[in-house]
């Protein structure tokens, strides 16, 4: 089956719907397929046993001084709110002892999505023409032909040719993934397979409980542990829908990444679980022992998201940088738009929208 398109956009996570609304906006012709299942890419927020509440299993958080989501969010209609900061950090040292009276909070001021991450994605999903979205359709190869840009998915039984490309993927995966006829050049092929995949080697445990009990405790929910498995914790609990809820009522939430390497806990989830849920107790005592619903996501393990080089992945953000392929027979016709190409912001929610807009201007469009 062979479709035709203006553009084609690789991705269906946060830069590639992004993308999708802003030429939709303006009348292009457009196609955009995600090899996934779903929307989102690395933004995932499974629901709780209420089906309401939602857990950011990805990134979680934007900042002041980041207006693309701030003003994307109003536009959608999406509320936001602060990231609890109110109580004391607990501190575990690498002995296993604890300390729980320092009066800090490591990520006060970042703003958290009402409802999950996920919210943002449905919201562009359902605005967007839907004969124009394809979920399941994983690209093997993109080559150029007498036709335009030829992308083949699906073990080459379908094929979509458009006059240009916006790979919305990380530029690692790319390279890893995507067979290139002609041959990308050599200089960007080695620039994208040394550009490591944001989250890709990072692993995120949350525990859900019935109520937020620690705030009872005068803590934040906030924790460092230089013992693990898991490094460093946040009160992930959802927002109230109403700002005279009382806000110690659940359910409440605690999350933490964790800082055992990729390689080791490949294929123990249990047993990380159960070892993160004991950690949770010794923090935070034995309400911790018994949580309503856990999630776990191991992104290393996650085929459209990491590669083996990225196992070892940057425990901070990096300096990222656009990658623009000038000239070369790809020139004008293939273009890259995720957040690992974002000069501002890369690594950042923010830097997938700012990749998004660099991109359509690259493009012409």
């Amino acid at each position: 089956m062979t479709k035709q398109t203006d553009i084609l956009i690789v991705g269906g996570g946060l830069s590639g719907l992004y993308l999708a609304s802003q030429l939709e906006a303006k009348g292009h012709d457009y196609h955009l397929i995600e090899a996934r299942s779903r929307f989102g890419g690395r933004i995932y927020s499974p629901s709780g046993d209420d089906d309401q509440s939602r857990y950011d299993m990805g990134p979680a958080w934007f900042w002041p001084g980041q207006p693309r989501m701030a003003k994307l969010l109003n536009e959608l209609n999406i509320p936001y709110f602060d990231q609890a900061a109110t109580g004391n950090l607990v501190f575990e040292d690498p002995s296993g002892n604890v300390r729980r009276d320092l009066d800090m909070a490591t990520m006060e001021g970042a703003h958290r999505v009402q409802g999950g991450l996920e919210r943002v994605i449905d919201a562009l999903v359902t605005r967007l023409d839907q004969t124009r979205l394809q979920l399941s359709s994983n690209v093997r190869e993109i080559k150029i032909s007498e036709h335009g840009v030829s992308a083949l998915m699906n073990g080459k039984q379908s094929e979509i040719i458009a006059k240009k490309v916006i790979l919305c993927l990380p530029p690692r995966l790319i390279e890893h993934i995507i067979k290139f006829s002609p041959l990308l050049p050599d200089q960007t092929a080695t620039q994208m397979r040394n550009c490591p995949t944001w989250m890709a080697a990072h692993a995120k445990f949350i525990a859900v409980y019935e109520t937020p009990f620690w705030r009872e405790m005068g803590l934040s929910g906030d924790a460092i542990s230089h013992k693990g498995p898991m490094m460093e914790l946040h009160d992930a609990s959802p927002q109230a829908e109403s700002i005279n809820e009382d806000l110690s009522h659940g359910p409440g939430a605690i999350f933490g990444f964790l800082g055992v390497p990729a390689n080791v806990r490949k294929n123990q989830q249990d047993d990380v679980m159960n070892a993160c849920t004991q950690q949770l107790i010794t923090l935070f005592g034995e309400r911790a022992a018994k949580p309503i619903k856990v999630f776990y996501k191991d992104w290393s393990d996650d085929q459209f998201t990491a590669t083996p080089m990225d196992a070892d992945g940057p425990q901070s953000h990096p300096q990222y940088r656009p990658i623009i392929l000038s000239e070369s027979a790809w020139q004008d016709r293939l273009f890259l738009a995720s957040t690992e190409t974002a000069l501002q912001f890369g690594g950042f929610l923010e830097g997938a929208l700012e990749a998004a807009d660099e991109a359509l201007k690259r493009a012409k469009l």
